[in-house]
């Protein structure tokens, strides 16, 4: 039986990957960031205190544990060292526990410089963290990227700047008239150097050695660069597959997959949402969920379960649990919709998830109403424990997505949740 656990966002991020992420980290020995940068937060309360990690694992807060960026990483290494100097006010933070890969991208100036001008200036904003991401993959992408072990490495990160400015007029405006941002970058590579080395390499000994590990993507499958809503997605495969690519495993070493979903929908930044509310119940959700950004602090918006969506990512990321979380926050409601279908206008009735945002732009949902439940619900325990329901409402979306619920979250601790 393998020993290699991945777990993913079902929906379009912000469904509180991070708590369950520590939860199951319990049992793993090793826990790997397979894609994204400092533009995903991962919320966590430890012993009632909030924290938000940007870029390091959320394994972190486990005693004994290593944790890893791996090559599908983009890294931001000013960032890196806040953060490090942040967590280590409630853990010990060292090059033992925590991995930087050599191969994982660096964020720079530039990368932030592009980003922020390309969403200014398009006439069509995709509604970006403006944190450098899509640009430092696009350089990726092209070949003309700073990767971590050369951007430790003096000489190297020294040459490669040297390229840019040779090769850009635009960079080398850039460079000259924003000497102290690229000084505070450089200062960062001699703080973030003990803990870059060939991590990949290592977490692959680890699972040839039947080690016990758990990989965590950011954001949501319905972000991913391929099986997204594009071009309203990220810069990286926030899909299952992704973690494949980013270690360079087998995939026949994958145990389970997770998926982590709410118990409603949210999405943050442009794009289609066909199940958004507008009306009392969408500004209720958001309330009752404080749906705002981890990391950016942006409003979420808001709509019913998208079960069209959903059976989507379970199929996309060949999910073998689902968590339901935040599902305290739908106890009250008089009735609980689900989006079943979708109607469009020339098409008639969709049932599977389209490729392209024009289609889906012109959807309206096909709603399947239910019974709602009293607020007070379980917070810990066992799922049977739910009003009759609520385990209706699961038993709908199980039997509609094809996948199991086998945990649910009733709130913001470790111990707020529920299980089969």
């Amino acid at each position: 039986m393998s020993h290699v656990s991945i777990v993913i966002g079902a929906q379009w991020g912000d469904e509180g990957k991070g708590k369950w992420i520590d939860i199951l980290a319990k049992d793993a020995e090793y826990v790997a960031r397979f894609q994204g940068g400092n533009n995903a937060g991962h919320t966590l309360y430890i012993d009632g205190k909030k924290i938000v990690l940007h870029q390091i694992p959320s394994g972190i807060f486990h005693e004994g544990q290593i944790c890893a960026l791996t090559a599908g990483v983009v890294i931001n290494p000013e960032q890196m060292v806040s953060e490090i100097k942040e967590v280590t006010q409630f853990c010990e933070v060292t090059p033992k526990n925590l991995w930087l890969s050599a191969r994982a991208h660096v964020i720079t100036p530039w990368s932030i410089q592009l980003d922020q001008t390309n969403e200014k200036n398009t006439t069509t904003p995709i509604g970006t963290t403006k944190r450098g991401i899509g640009p430092t993959y696009s350089l990726k992408a092209q070949r003309s990227g700073l990767r971590m072990g050369n951007y430790i490495d003096t000489a190297s990160r020294k040459q490669w700047i040297k390229r840019q400015i040779a090769e850009s007029e635009e960079f080398k405006s850039f460079y000259n008239s924003h000497q102290d941002l690229w000084t505070q970058f450089e200062a960062a590579a001699e703080k973030v150097a003990p803990y870059v080395l060939d991590a990949d390499a290592k977490l692959r000994e680890a699972i040839q050695s039947e080690k016990r590990l758990l990989l965590e993507g950011a954001q949501g499958a319905l972000l991913d660069i391929d099986h997204g809503t594009y071009p309203f997605v990220t810069s990286s495969s926030t899909a299952a597959g992704g973690a494949l690519s980013s270690l360079g495993f087998s995939p026949k070493k994958i145990g389970n997959i997770y998926g982590v979903a709410k118990a409603y929908l949210t999405r943050v930044g442009e794009g289609p949402f066909p199940t958004e509310l507008d009306d009392e119940d969408g500004k209720l959700l958001a309330s009752k969920g404080h749906e705002f950004g981890a990391t950016t602090g942006r409003p979420r918006r808001c709509g019913w379960l998208d079960i069209v969506a959903l059976r989507y990512a379970v199929q996309v990321n060949g999910l073998d649990h689902l968590i339901l979380n935040k599902f305290d926050i739908l106890g009250g409601f008089k009735e609980v919709k689900l989006a079943v279908a979708y109607e469009h206008p020339t098409l008639g009735r969709i049932e599977n998830f389209p490729w392209d945002i024009d289609t889906l732009n012109s959807c309206k949902p096909i709603y399947q109403s239910f019974e709602g439940w009293p607020e007070d619900i379980p917070i810990s325990g066992s799922m049977s424990e739910l009003p009759k329901q609520a385990l209706t409402y699961i038993a709908n979306i199980e039997e509609l997505v094809g996948a199991k619920v086998s945990m649910v979250g009733t709130g913001v601790n470790r111990s707020d949740a529920l299980y089969r």
